[in-house]
């Protein structure tokens, strides 16, 4: 699972899944681009993976704002020349998220924002750079452990879901692929492979982590969070085999 000469962004820095993928993917070859809102945290994962030899950089963008969705795709092709690989993050944890009947509009908007809409201009913009590479989107999803009261992101979540299925429907495998991988909760099924709606998964079986994680991570760039080593796994495995896997989803389960 190497991604040498492949360039991938990563369009979050503060949690600690992002954390873990964007090392993972230095760790097998890639040169990543990191954008979010916090740029102490960026600029420190930046050189956590640095320190270990491999190739980072860090723009601050909010992706909830099309013209910083722009600007980050733009400044990881004038930084590295191309793009290969899109991942999208989803998280499953905004504070002011509350049961369906407490919605206000306001924290309706907000999420949307952030999740949906700015997920969906990242691929948008994204799509013609990818083209030139054959690259892939992978959106991942965390899903929140507390669904009665994340109504609007499971919403978007959902949302997410049915433009993943969208985007690998309208392009081929030859142009760009798309796949989502959903984190579950640490007591899920550890790992399984769905279609999205519409799409049959072009996944040969069976497929566990202990299968394909025996390279996916360089002796040098050690994994800093065992949580989320499965969907780490997951992220590298659709980036190597993205000419040949598209409109499925990925279904993993922290590790704690």
């Amino acid at each position: 699972m190497r991604l040498e000469n492949k360039v991938a962004l990563v369009t979050s820095c503060r949690s600690s899944l992002c954390v873990e993928i964007a090392q993972r993917l230095a760790a097998a070859g890639a040169k990543v681009m990191i954008c979010g809102r916090s740029a102490p945290q960026g600029r420190e994962t930046v050189r956590q993976i640095q320190r270990c030899g491999g190739r980072a950089s860090f723009v601050l963008a909010d992706v909830g704002v099309l013209v910083d969705v722009q600007a980050a795709i733009d400044e990881t092709i004038a930084t590295y020349g191309r793009l290969d690989i899109l991942l999208n993050h989803i998280s499953g944890d905004y504070a002011q998220d509350s049961e369906l009947a407490d919605v206000s509009e306001s924290t309706w908007e907000r999420i949307v924002e952030s999740a949906l809409k700015g997920t969906f201009f990242c691929c948008q913009y994204a799509l013609p750079f990818l083209q030139q590479s054959s690259g892939t989107i992978i959106n991942v999803v965390r899903q929140s452990s507390a669904l009665r009261f994340s109504a609007v992101t499971t919403i978007c979540q959902g949302g997410v879901a049915a433009m993943t299925s969208a985007i690998a429907q309208q392009y081929t495998v030859q142009s760009v692929t798309a796949n989502m991988i959903w984190v579950k909760p640490f007591n899920s099924p550890k790992f399984n492979v769905e279609p999205l709606a519409g799409k049959v998964a072009h996944v040969p079986e069976p497929i566990r982590p202990a299968a394909v994680s025996t390279e996916a991570t360089s002796p040098a760039l050690p994994v800093i969070s065992s949580d989320f080593a499965d969907a780490a796994t997951a992220v590298l495995y659709l980036a190597s085999r993205s000419s040949t896997i598209q409109g499925s989803m990925l279904v993993v389960s922290e590790s704690r």
